[in-house]
């Protein structure tokens, strides 16, 4: 008992030299405990591993382990590495791997891996790959980012370059490229180029490209190959069949573009 007592007296004593350690370049502050770089740190070091505790993070370059942020400024940690755990009301940095969970939202500059799980929002400008679960809405946003994995929200779902997995959603599913996997939302999936998989909403289906299964309210392609159900059904190019009170097959002879029930080209 006295030897451990002995231990923590000088792990404090360590640690207290750190007190408010200043980092030379940018005027970090921090309490760390044992030492520096590693243990137990409260304040806002760059570079911790271990369990690190603070209110704001800023100019934050690497962190291993659980990272607790209460609160975030925002682009100031936009090159940092988290890998681990972070909690917060908006925990972000430049690429995190492992779990984030924050209270309003998750937001990486760069790139986020694991689990992600949000209150509102989780944002990224890069890769987003994992399971993804957001109260109101999912969005990588970056010119060449993607969602890959499981992403499930409230609201809406949406990716700049792709979606590749599942996407489930309240409201809306789209992206400015691919989508290749299961999307479905009760109003909206759309992919402006092409859509391998399966998708199912009770409103409107659009893509430049499909191929797989699609059931929607309204189904509108320019090319369409396999299977389309729909209220209304449209396509400038059917390789398959359309099910549906009405259905339009740009490519088949005239008399057999405009069908009611079913259409097909094969």
């Amino acid at each position: 008992m006295k030897k451990f007592q002995v231990f923590i007296l000088i792990a404090l004593f360590i640690g207290a030299h750190n007190l408010f350690a200043q980092d030379t370049l940018r005027d970090a502050k921090s309490f760390n405990v044992p030492v520096e770089h590693y243990g137990l740190s409260f304040g806002n070091s760059y570079r911790f591993n271990g369990i690190r505790i603070n209110f704001a993070d800023e100019n934050v370059e690497m962190i291993n382990g659980l990272n607790l942020t209460l609160w975030f400024k925002m682009f100031r940690n936009k090159e940092s590495v988290v890998n681990g755990i972070s909690i917060g009301v908006i925990p972000t940095g430049g690429t995190m791997r492992g779990v984030n969970i924050g209270l309003l939202g998750v937001g990486g500059a760069h790139d986020l891996y694991g689990f992600n799980l949000s209150g509102i929002v989780v944002g990224g400008s890069g890769y987003m790959n994992g399971l993804t679960i957001s109260g109101l809405l999912t969005m990588a946003d970056g010119p060449e980012s993607s969602i890959n994995g499981i992403a499930l929200s409230g609201l809406g779902i949406g990716a700049r370059k792709s979606i590749n997995g599942i996407a489930v959603c309240g409201l809306a599913v789209g992206t400015d490229g691919d989508i290749n996997g299961v999307a479905s939302s009760l109003a909206y999936v759309s992919s402006e180029k092409n859509f391998k998989g399966i998708a199912v909403t009770a409103g409107y289906l659009e893509s430049s490209c499909f191929n797989g299964i699609g059931i929607a309210g309204y189904s509108k392609t320019t090319k369409m190959n396999g299977l389309s159900i729909a209220l209304f059904n449209s396509t400038n190019e059917l390789h398959g069949v359309q099910l549906g009170i009405l259905n339009y097959a740009g490519n088949n002879p005239v008399g057999l573009k405009w069908l009611p029930l079913i259409n097909g080209h094969f």
